[in-house]
């Protein structure tokens, strides 16, 4: 998830299975993950975050794009991506439902709506308690500004790169590792294999429970030269 341009994110569901429709909310809970009480909560000073988190400035690509290359691709973007993942596409910010998107189930049933009710009721006697958490039956589309920065991708990060991710799913790395800050300017994202990813990443096995790299198979019949230039296109946003 993107942590940035939150302002032009406003209206879109939250996390990747739109769990809730603020951003407020997700942000003093993330605070009580990692071990604030509901007493000691500094509800002022998350607050102060969720207003810096609305205008700071998606990442920009640091390398050098293919202009020519990336304006072919946006025809290709505007063809087969824009309705769900433009700013303004009517399914951007939406759920995707699971039978259409056939990715990994495990993070949508880990959230059903008896848990959502839960946390509705954790602090409903302290006046930053929580309205909006939500069960749903999908996972996000979620608008790609600063994508080439966001890898791995889908919502469990089981597809190391843009170029996989275009591939069908058979043709997707089965294991790989996570966690090396080395970038892959061809491929868009972060070096996954070899001695120095081994070293400094973890081992990611898509065979394991929730791990699932299938589905999203949106752009994977376009011809390899399509797909370079949708690639270099998505390097602009």
């Amino acid at each position: 998830m993107a942590i940035w341009n939150e302002r032009a994110h406003e209206g879109f569901l939250r996390h990747s299975d739109g769990l809730n429709s603020t951003l407020i909310e997700p942000v003093l809970s993330a605070a009580l993950a990692a071990g604030a009480t509901r007493d000691s909560l500094d509800v002022a000073g998350l607050k102060r975050v969720n207003q810096w988190l609305l205008d700071l400035p998606a990442a920009k690509y640091p390398y050098s794009v293919d202009q020519n290359l990336a304006s072919r691709g946006k025809e290709i973007y505007d063809r087969e991506c824009a309705s769900c993942h433009a700013f303004g596409g009517t399914r951007t910010g939406k759920i995707i439902p699971i039978e259409e998107l056939k990715t990994d189930r495990h993070r949508m049933d880990h959230w059903p709506q008896s848990a959502a009710d839960a946390f509705n009721k954790y602090a409903e006697k302290y006046s930053w308690g929580f309205h909006n958490f939500r069960s749903s039956n999908g996972y996000v589309a979620l608008s790609l500004d600063g994508v080439w920065a966001r890898a791995p991708y889908l919502h469990n990060g089981s597809v190391p790169t843009l170029a996989d991710l275009l591939e069908p799913e058979a043709a997707r790395p089965k294991l790989f590792w996570r966690g090396y800050d080395v970038y892959d300017q061809s491929r868009v994202g972060f070096i996954s294999n070899g001695a120095d990813a081994e070293k400094t990443g973890f081992r990611y096995d898509t065979s394991v429970t929730g791990n699932s790299n299938q589905g999203h198979l949106w752009g994977t019949n376009l011809t390899p030269e399509d797909k370079k230039a949708l690639i270099e296109f998505l390097k602009t946003l």
